[in-house]
């Protein structure tokens, strides 16, 4: 009782930072997640640490940070998409610096800080783009006011969460990927994916926006958020951890609350882009 009780005050109290954020302002949401993004990264790089490798943290943070606002700025139309140039001599700058290092395994330490860019940075700075910034046409219907993507977006994250959880903890019995998380059931995959895309069509009629899109957009999150899910869960068990850090009681770190955003998120934003061609043609 006292875990479940724990991880739902820690959970309420995520819950209303973030969506505070959102209604706030795109400035407020461009703070929090870059805030969030430095500190999985940090995450990311102790989890490492742990495995034997030494990421460049300094590098890392400093070209992270560099990158989300890149994007950040771009979302906000302050700069041109050119400069999001500038990101390729940056990780090219990561590989550089490794020369003057004198580490045991250049190749792992490059190669993991490389792909924190790419696997935390990146995604987590993508969510700029649905903030406040509306890549869409008014043919699309898919919004409502300008913070409605982002928010749609958390919500049916949360949902297809909760309902995964739940529905496993009553009716799981058949494993999802037992040798990676023995945890997670087919019967919670099911029940998440229910909640989420009922949550969906919750959104779409009290939005008056898309039902199909944001259909669409649910099964996305619920099929590329679980996938996110089982990676961070392959990298914690290859290291021996349960959790990437204790930052949120009853939850575990960053990492493990926002895993499936960091695959969601660029398939979402996929798919916006393609309705916003689509919808020019």
């Amino acid at each position: 009782m006292k875990e479940i009780l724990t991880r739902t005050a820690t959970g309420l109290l995520f819950v209303g930072v973030v969506i505070s954020s959102i209604v706030w302002s795109q400035y407020s949401v461009a703070i929090l997640f870059l805030l969030i993004s430095m500190f999985a990264l940090y995450e990311f790089y102790k989890l490492m640490n742990k495995a034997s490798f030494t990421p460049h943290k300094t590098i890392g943070f400093i070209c992270g940070a560099t990158i989300y606002i890149l994007i950040a700025l771009h979302s906000f139309n302050w700069l041109p998409l050119h400069t999001l140039s500038i990101i390729f001599p940056l990780l090219v700058g990561i590989v550089i610096v490794e020369l003057f290092r004198k580490q045991k395994s250049p190749i792992s330490n490059i190669a993991f800080t490389v792909l924190s860019m790419i696997y935390i940075v990146m995604p987590l700075a993508s969510l700029n783009y649905f903030a406040y910034y509306n890549p869409f046409n008014d043919e699309v219907h898919l919004y409502k006011n300008e913070y409605s993507l982002l928010l749609g977006f958390f919500i049916i994250v949360w949902s297809n969460d909760t309902g995964a959880y739940v529905f496993g903890r009553l009716f799981g019995k058949r494993k999802l990927f037992k040798r990676i998380s023995p945890n997670k059931t087919w019967e919670g995959f099911i029940g998440g994916a229910c909640v989420a895309v009922g949550s969906a069509i919750l959104f779409a009629k009290s939005t008056d926006s898309s039902m199909f899109h944001w259909s669409i957009i649910s099964s996305l999150i619920v099929i590329f958020g679980t996938l996110g899910d089982l990676t961070e869960s392959q990298i914690k068990r290859s290291i021996g951890v349960k959790d990437a850090s204790n930052f949120l009681p009853g939850h575990g770190g960053i990492l493990d609350r926002f895993d499936g955003v960091l695959y969601a998120a660029p398939f979402v934003l996929t798919y916006f882009l393609i309705i916003k061609a689509e919808s020019l043609i």
